[in-house]
């Protein structure tokens, strides 16, 4: 009776140690899941403003252009405050001139002479929205010939 009782122990405690086990797959799975939901959620919101962000970019190059004619310090002042707002939204700006040139982030729109593959001028500036490329930055590359 008493190795029937101690047999029977080993198993209900080895059952208990299975459904343990499982109950902390299910609960990790759970979380991993939980986690993934959310990031997929807040990439989805990230992506749906990003159709409205590329659209505010339009403007912004028109102020920027239309500061540098009229050199007014209200005018630098509202585009300061616009990209600040689209900064808060995860917008940043290309950094292209002076640099290599890199297919991924630059459109070349014209071949100068120059040091080779480096941007001589940014014609209009790209932007990055959570680390990707929103637009590229449109740029005049030199050919290598001086």
């Amino acid at each position: 009776m008493v190795k029937k009782t101690s047999t029977t122990i080993t198993k209900l405690k080895s059952r208990i140690e299975e459904l343990e086990n499982n109950y902390k797959r299910v609960l990790a799975d759970y979380h991993n899941q939980d986690r993934r939901h959310k990031e997929s959620q807040s990439q989805m919101i990230t992506m749906a403003n990003a159709s409205l962000i590329e659209k505010l970019l339009n403007p912004l190059d028109s102020l920027d252009l239309a500061n540098t004619h009229l050199k007014d310090s209200g005018l630098k002042m509202i585009i300061g405050q616009f990209f600040s707002l689209l900064s808060q939204e995860g917008v940043k700006e290309i950094d292209s001139d002076d640099q290599d040139f890199d297919p991924l982030t630059m459109d070349c729109v014209e071949i100068l002479p120059g040091p080779k593959d480096k941007v001589l001028k940014t014609l209009t500036k790209g932007y990055y929205l959570s680390d990707k490329v929103l637009r590229p930055a449109r740029v005049q590359v030199g050919s290598g010939q001086e």
